[in-house]
């Protein structure tokens, strides 16, 4: 009786536990929740494969108390990053490139940014050039290997001469990060935050570039804010 017993319930424990292993018959089961993720990953694999991202734009430019609205588009561009030199010792280069146009009050306005990236093996900032700036790094923690949402450091700051002369100072820079959820589990905002500051130490524009991580150490670029103020004249800009 008791081996007959026995034999009329093993099919019926199998079948439990099948059921149980593919989401039937009970509670399913939770898929893991992300915590970490794989940042110098994602932006080790942007400079080794670019990047490319269209964004719309949203903002304002004001003077005094007339404030206007500004719309537009931008494509954001990084190169593949190829061998170099920079500032003496050798490095790795891209480049970088903002384009599109803006308009306000009816008119309509080219955008045009591009300049050259320098970072070492390992991807951490050494420094960056345009047509009129040099910037060294003075120091470069570098991206954190991996993170989570709530997270905060620094990534490089920066001084930048008129050319590779370093001998006119025309301002400092210092790139922070700061980290959030992404729109799912399976993702992390990464913003890079780039502050200037002129040669006395007075706080110029600020520019935050946000890429979204996957768990799988895939990047994009999801967002760019910048901001910032020149003859009186202040332009804040959001795309996304």
């Amino acid at each position: 009786m008791i081996v007959n017993s026995s034999k009329k319930t093993a099919p019926a424990a199998l079948l439990a536990m099948t059921l149980a292993a593919c989401g039937g018959g009970g509670a399913a089961v939770a898929p893991p929740v992300i915590t970490s993720f794989p940042v110098q990953q994602a932006l080790g694999y942007a400079y080794t494969h670019g990047l490319q991202s269209n964004l719309t734009i949203t903002g304002s430019t004001s003077n005094g108390s007339t404030v206007i609205p500004v719309t537009g588009s931008l494509t954001y561009t990084l190169g593949v990053a190829v061998s170099a030199t920079f500032n003496g010792a050798a490095a790795l280069q891209a480049t970088e490139t903002i384009s599109g146009s803006l308009s306000a009050a009816g008119m309509s306005q080219p955008l045009t940014i591009s300049g050259q990236l320098y970072v070492n093996a390992q991807y951490a900032p050494v420094g960056s050039t345009e047509p009129d700036s040099y910037c060294v790094a003075t120091s470069s923690p570098g991206y954190p290997v991996s993170a989570t949402a709530g997270q905060s450091g620094d990534i490089a700051s920066f001084s930048c001469y008129t050319d590779s002369s370093l001998r006119t100072l025309v301002n400092t820079q210092k790139i922070t990060y700061v980290t959030s959820a992404g729109s799912d589990s399976g993702s992390l905002n990464f913003q890079m935050v780039s502050k200037v500051f002129d040669a006395s130490n007075k706080a110029g524009a600020t520019t935050t570039t946000t890429y979204t991580v996957s768990a799988a150490g895939m990047p994009k670029l999801s967002r760019v804010q910048m901001s910032g103020t020149e003859n009186g004249i202040s332009v804040d800009i959001d795309a996304k």
